[in-house]
């Protein structure tokens, strides 16, 4: 019977890219991550730095990246200090299994202790003039989303509103990682400016944003209560872009 669906090999070519990306510490295998093979290096130095595993660009000495099959690895030279902190934090993790504690122990990596970001009263008048019209530029930044589409994307906001810089993963929590990385490695003041998510706001993109030290987290998705909860508790400047209305709905409880 004739259908007109096209053969899934004839759009091999403008499917997103997905592979298994391994990240290793000083030679020893950390974690495994699925993620589009794009930004890298920017990818595990966000990562890093949302584990905890780093607090500045400065802890890593070189990244070294290879292609196995249809695997990446990643092997991080990280400073001795971050790789001590780093094996204890493995030790007591390790201690707990098969124990009554195991659990607590797990929540405890889950939800780390954030820092409260400095106090703002406002989204700057620059930027908030901005969000209004901002969806329609979104799109000639999102080059890869445009060829196979399926993509989530995070972007770095001036105080002017303006879109630096716009990073592309399959997963949204990889896409923040991404531009993380990017703000980490250029040295960029990560106090001056914003963060525009594409996906949902989930609790982890809010912990993501505050261990970043960033003060603004714009999402064009509603947040999750828990995720507005955390933003007001540490002062992240939480904030809405509905899609069918033209103002921006600021959703932190601390405004």
């Amino acid at each position: 019977m004739p259908t007109s669906a096209t053969p899934l090999k004839a759009l091999s070519t403008h499917l997103v890219e997905e592979h298994p990306v391994a990240i290793e510490i000083n030679q020893v295998s950390y974690a495994v991550m699925l993620a589009s093979p794009h930004d890298l290096e920017e990818f595990v130095i966000g990562f890093l730095l949302s584990n905890l595993v780093i607090s500045h660009n400065r802890d890593i000495h070189d990244i070294n990246i290879s292609q196995q099959d249809n695997a990446y690895i990643v092997n991080v030279i990280i400073a001795n200090r971050c790789l001590v902190n780093l094996q204890q934090r493995q030790r007591q993790l390790k201690g707990t299994t098969g124990c009554g504690l195991c659990g607590t122990e797990t929540l405890t990596q889950a939800f780390p202790t954030l820092p409260t970001l400095p106090a703002m009263s406002a989204i700057s008048p620059n930027l908030k003039t901005t969000l209004s019209v901002i969806r329609r530029k979104l799109s000639t930044w999102q080059t890869l989303a445009k060829n196979s589409g399926a993509l989530h994307a995070a972007f770095w906001l001036n105080t002017d509103g303006q879109i630096v810089a716009c990073r592309e993963d399959i997963g949204r929590h990889n896409a923040l990682d991404k531009l993380i990385g990017y703000l980490l490695k250029n040295g960029i003041d990560r106090r001056q400016g914003a963060i525009l998510i594409t996906s949902r706001c989930s609790v982890e993109l809010v912990q993501k944003s505050i261990l970043a030290g960033v003060p603004t987290l714009i999402s064009l998705a509603s947040p999750s209560q828990f995720a507005v909860n955390l933003a007001a508790e540490h002062n992240l400047l939480l904030v809405q872009i509905p899609k069918k209305i033209s103002l921006s709905i600021m959703v932190s409880s601390n405004l």
